[in-house]
Parts: structure tokens; C-alpha cells; sequence
């Protein structure tokens, strides 16, 4: 079985145990790459398809709706998070100190302490054994470890733009699901160096 196979049947199993979220990262990573093959490209669009119509939630949510989704299910937690994520934290300390707090999906937690840091909202939020002010974490694509993570990934793909595109992809990913935590110049350089190995491999199986 080749990567594309894998990748789609990952994706199938996804939708069919209604994680439209994991399905739909699955998807848009892959399209993200310019040469998809066509038939493959094709499926993903109908799996994408699928996957728009299973977790359509309406796009305005009251406070109400934001409280209740907060402790839903994956998909209802990345959308709750969005819609406070437009909204000015300050007016929602506790509730996102609740949120933090929960056993939510750690996803939509990095999703929502990374606009507490944009928002620079001085508080202090408890999180797991630990705690953390927002307005003293630098932001995610400012931090040593992202910046040295980058240079790595930057100069081994200098001739796979669009290998270069998905690994940036990735590496901004775990930096951000690293939050509060920033990572340091040694911790992006190693993480850089699973992502590039990753990179090669899926490709090397695909072709």
C-alpha cells in the first residue's frame, strides 16, 4: 500500500468514526500539495465534501452556544473556539479559564491560548500542573524555536518549494500546540529534524 492509499483510508476511517476534524486536516495537508494526483485529488474533494456536510454547525454562535459547544465534541470545541476567538477575551476570563481547565481537545486549547497571546491579555490561566500570563509568552511564530526550526527546514527543502511549504506547515503546528510552552533553539531544531525525516519518507513511499 503506497502513502496516497494510506492517506485515504486513514481519511475514510476518520469520517466514519465522525472525527471531521482529524478528516479534515488529513485533507486540506494533502491538497496543500501542489502535484496531488488527480484521482486522488478527486477523492479528497469528495471526502472533503463529506466531511462540510457532517459537521456543519451555524456560523453565528451566541455566548450560549459558545458555553455549551466548549464541552461538546472535537468539531464543536474548534468552532466555540473561533467564534471566542473573534470576540474580545477579556469579557471571558473565567470561561476560558474553565475551558483550559477541562479536558478539551488540545487542539482547539492551543487554538485559543495563541489569541490570548495576541490579545496580550494579562491574566494568569492555570493549565494542567502549571500556569501561564498570556501577555509574557511571545507569539508562536516569534519564538527561537520556530525561527530556528524554519532556517533547518528552509535550507534542506531550498529546492522542494512545496516540500518546504508542508513542513513549515507542520512545524507551525507543533510550536503551536506547544503553547503556553515556547519552544527553545535546540527543541525547534529537533522537531525540524522529525519533520524533514517524516517529509522524505511519505514522499519516497509515494513514489
Amino acid at each position: 500500500m503506497n502513502y496516497y492509499e494510506e492517506i485515504l483510508k486513514e481519511i475514510k476511517e476518520c469520517i466514519e468514526n465522525k472525527e471531521y476534524e482529524q478528516a479534515r486536516r488529513l485533507i486540506e495537508n494533502e491538497l496543500s500539495v501542489p502535484y496531488v494526483p488527480r484521482d486522488v485529488e478527486r477523492q479528497l474533494q469528495e471526502f472533503l465534501n463529506t466531511v462540510k456536510e457532517a459537521s456543519f454547525i451555524p456560523r453565528s454562535l451566541t455566548d450560549e452556544d459558545i458555553e455549551k459547544y466548549l464541552f461538546m465534541d472535537e468539531v464543536h470545541q474548534l468552532m466555540a473556539v473561533d467564534g471566542l476567538n473573534k470576540r474580545n477575551l477579556r469579557e471571558y476570563i473565567d470561561l476560558c479559564q474553565k475551558y483550559l481547565s477541562s479536558q478539551g481537545y488540545i487542539n482547539a486549547k492551543a487554538l485559543l491560548i495563541d489569541s490570548l497571546i495576541r490579545q496580550e491579555i494579562n491574566h494568569e490561566f492555570s493549565y494542567g500542573e502549571d500556569s501561564f500570563n498570556p501577555k509574557e509568552i511571545i507569539r508562536p511564530e516569534e519564538s527561537a524555536g520556530f525561527l530556528s526550526g524554519l532556517k533547518a527546514i528552509q535550507e534542506r527543502f531550498m529546492k522542494d518549494p512545496s516540500m518546504m511549504r508542508m513542513a513549515e506547515q507542520l512545524l507551525y503546528k507543533e510550536v503551536l500546540l506547544a503553547l503556553p510552552k515556547a519552544l527553545d533553539h535546540d527543541e525547534g531544531i529537533r522537531v525540524s529534524d522529525k519533520i524533514i525525516e517524516y517529509i522524505l519518507k511519505a514522499f519516497e513511499s509515494a513514489n
